[in-house]
């Protein structure tokens, strides 16, 4: 079901994507999901970088682009609005050795769109248009774009900003099938997505609401040539396999699996950042993931990882005892959406 696609000539073999979420897809995020799924990720994002941070030399996002050989291939995300800046940031990503670079125009979240960048893009596709131009003239590596349905219902023009798009260059194409105004209410238009799909001659990938091999199967049609994963890769790190391999949740109360996780995922936190950086890193992928788990509570309550790591050694070696009753009331914490967790850099 799941077949490869080409970007020039980078193979997305499969065509699933670790689709780019802020603060989230970081180095050790990435590489846990790919070792978790190993033959089953055919690409991965970055999370999306400010080209105003890239081009003032901010040290912070310069880290965000690093990544390890064997994540290739590897796609950076750059989002901003000033068509030199985004230019020179695209430079930058070829320069930095990364297999794409992507333009994110999809983003939602209000410190972004206020910024020019995101789904603000597409309410401005002229100038979206001379972006494109300038970065597609200025690197050699494939160029490709995320956007949504449209700003909003009285505004849906994904199809005129893909065919823009495609003429002006961009090879591949992810279109998340909600418009900015839903965020991420309601249900992703995916005849939208494979409408688009029909009408374009490149790749085009589609994103939202795929959360298990049978919402795969039901959004994987026509022309579709694959699938952005975003937030159900933090519910299940092991989606992209169980959808490739047509297998059932191997994470669904299985703790002990989830211990596993969690400790690997522990280590390589403690790889990229500093241990002060790593707490709320742990417990954004902990609070999603450990769900029905007796001491997911308690464990959220913590917040040094090293607090995390002694607290998860007790569960392991059965010496934990719950305090107060024991109930796992997993709608204390929100779920991650893809630009919650937006910090200027």
């Amino acid at each position: 079901m799941i077949k490869p696609y080409r970007i020039r000539a980078i193979e997305v073999n499969p065509g699933l994507v670790l689709s780019p979420m802020s603060g989230v897809t970081t180095r050790p995020f990435r590489r846990l999901v790919k070792e978790l799924n190993p033959g089953a990720v055919g690409l991965v994002v970055s999370e999306f970088v400010s080209v105003e941070g890239m081009t003032r030399g901010s040290q912070r996002t310069m880290e965000m682009m690093r990544f390890s050989e064997e994540e290739r291939p590897y796609c950076v995300q750059i989002f901003g609005y000033d068509i030199a800046r985004m230019r020179d940031a695209a430079m930058m990503v070829q320069d930095f050795g990364a297999d794409l670079v992507d333009i994110n125009c999809g983003c939602p979240a209000p410190k972004v769109v206020k910024r020019g960048g995101g789904c603000e893009l597409m309410r401005q596709p002229d100038h979206l248009k001379e972006i494109i131009r300038e970065v597609r003239k200025s690197i050699s590596i494939p160029l490709t774009i995320k956007i949504r349905a449209g700003w909003d219902e009285d505004s849906r023009n994904a199809i005129e900003v893909a065919k823009m798009a495609e003429g002006e260059g961009v090879e591949a194409l992810a279109i998340h099938g909600r418009t900015r105004s839903q965020l991420y209410r309601g249900n992703a238009d995916w005849d939208l997505v494979q409408e688009v799909a029909e009408i374009l001659s490149i790749p085009v990938l589609g994103s939202g609401d795929v959360v298990c091999r049978a919402t795969a199967e039901a959004r994987l049609k026509g022309k579709v040539a694959g699938l952005f994963i975003g937030r159900a890769s933090m519910w299940n790190p092991f989606i992209f396999s169980e959808i490739l391999h047509n297998q059932p949740s191997r994470l669904t109360g299985n703790f002990d699996l989830m211990l596993d996780v969690l400790f690997r995922y522990i280590e390589l936190l403690k790889e990229d950042f500093q241990e002060s950086s790593c707490g709320g890193k742990f417990k954004q992928l902990a609070s999603q993931m450990c769900r029905g788990a007796l001491w997911r509570k308690q464990l959220l309550t913590l917040n040094s990882i090293r607090e995390h790591e002694e607290f998860l050694k007790r569960v392991r070696d059965g010496s934990w005892r719950p305090k107060g009753a024991l109930v796992d009331d997993a709608n204390e914490t929100p779920t991650i959406d893809s630009c919650d967790q937006f910090a200027a850099s």
